[in-house]
């Protein structure tokens, strides 16, 4: 079945969801947001429980998605909608503190050892956007420093060279500040220092040559979902430490890794880490913390200090009771679970790729997988942009039509849920399978 005939089947089957996308692309300028958007158009999902959706049009899918890896428990949690329930009988937002936020400020820096001090906000971007502007502040210096292809959210600090075309893109080993977005400052590509992903010598080069005006490294370790080497990621700390530049570590994604986050199973200490995702249980969230010295000039108990950060829904308490619940129930031993889901999918699906002869990969970090078409590694953004996307899009709307749904035709950053077992994964598996041979 080629891709048009999957196309075709696609549409017959979801005639709601095309009437809905169709009724509210005119107001919301397209789909409700950039990330829910694929060609010829989204589903509308009704429902979810546990490990399953519903579509509009009555179709049930496994969900390997789990909006953007946020929803780690599966959806409706009974122990999350209770805390949220409880919550919300003494109030949605009452003007003040109610406690729920110190709670899982401690239960945040309990689990993670380089953090010291946490603050909360209402998304990723948040998260990072404070983190670098603390970082500014704190070093006396402007400029910053990211990975090529390292997404950290949509300010005009870091939308840059997120997903440069390749003739654009300038050498490997010193790659050019290229902006992602229209309507980005002129000077937000001038102020960034784009660095290769994977290439430790390069990078060692370029922050020394730019430390006196380096403010920060902002790094996620697995940049999207790359093959990762642990060595590289721990030479970015210690390439940052030994040229005195603060490192922030974003985790907004990673966080779900381990007990500790990503950092942990690297054993890297951030100066700064930044959260996200699975800190709200589902619901809008951001933090970033680390060093006391560093996250203290936001305390303004001891006096003015020329720093500030609120907002009216920051640390909303209905936000902090899911995250709180969501935490409790992201054991040790859960996670050693879930991660073990990843590894058996991995496996799994490298052996289907090799018995068919299939040049394909699946990378997978801890419970967060993608797959790629290609021969070699994908360890960096430029290895990636050179993959085969043509089998993506096909492959999608057979999974669909076999009842699991990756979250988009990229069939990148997608991820597992505890409300998955191992049925779950073989399942994946074999309709991958079933889904190539067609």
């Amino acid at each position: 079945m080629n891709a048009e005939e999957l196309e075709a089947r696609y549409r017959q089957q979801s005639h709601r969801s095309r009437e809905l996308f169709e009724r509210g692309r005119y107001y919301t300028a397209g789909a409700a947001k950039g990330a829910y958007y694929y060609p010829p158009y989204p589903l509308t999902m009704d429902r979810g429980e546990g490990c399953y959706l519903w579509d509009v049009d009555g179709h049930r899918y496994i969900d390997c998605g789990n909006h953007h890896t946020a929803q780690i428990l599966g959806h409706a949690d009974p122990a999350v909608a209770a805390a949220v329930q409880a919550q919300l009988q003494k109030g949605v937002a009452l003007g003040a503190a109610t406690g729920i936020e110190s709670e899982i400020a401690r239960a945040m820096c309990r689990r993670v050892d380089s953090l010291e001090r946490i603050r909360f906000v209402n998304s990723g971007t948040e998260a990072t956007l404070h983190a670098i502007r603390l970082a500014r502040g704190f070093s006396q210096k402007g400029k910053i420093a990211k990975f090529e292809g390292g997404y950290h959210g949509n300010h005009d600090a870091v939308e840059v060279s997120v997903a440069p075309p390749l003739d654009q893109a300038g050498p490997a080993d010193a790659p050019y500040a290229v902006p992602t977005a229209g309507g980005i400052s002129p000077s937000a590509a001038s102020e960034a220092l784009i660095l290769p992903f994977d290439d430790e010598e390069a990078v060692d080069k370029l922050v020394a040559a730019h430390a006196d005006e380096l403010a920060c490294v902002i790094f996620d370790p697995k940049c999207g979902v790359l093959e990762t080497r642990p060595d590289f990621a721990r030479a970015v700390r210690e390439i940052t430490r030994r040229h005195d530049v603060l490192l922030i570590f974003d985790e907004i994604v990673a966080f779900r890794s381990a007990w500790g986050g990503l950092q942990a199973v690297y054993g890297i200490d951030p100066d700064l880490t930044c959260f996200g995702k699975v800190v709200g249980g589902g619901f809008p969230v951001g933090a970033f913390g680390g060093r006391a010295d560093i996250m203290d000039l936001f305390d303004n108990s001891q006096g003015p200090t020329g720093f500030f950060q609120s907002g009216t829904f920051s640390a909303h308490p209905v936000a902090m009771a899911a995250g709180l619940a969501t935490l409790e129930q992201m054991t040790a031993k859960n996670l050693d679970r879930l991660n073990g889901l990843g590894t058996r999918l991995k496996e799994g699906l490298d052996a289907l790729f090799a018995e068919q002869s299939i040049p394909a990969r699946t990378v997978c970090t801890g419970s967060v997988f993608s797959l790629y078409f290609s021969e070699g590694p994908v360890a960096s953004y430029r290895a990636l942009a050179a993959t085969d996307k043509a089998p993506l899009q096909p492959l999608f709307f057979s999974l669909l039509e076999q009842g699991y749904f990756l979250g988009q035709p990229g069939l990148g950053m997608c991820s597992l849920s505890l409300a998955m077992d191992e049925s779950h994964i073989d399942g994946l598996v074999a309709a991958v399978h079933k889904g190539l041979a067609a």
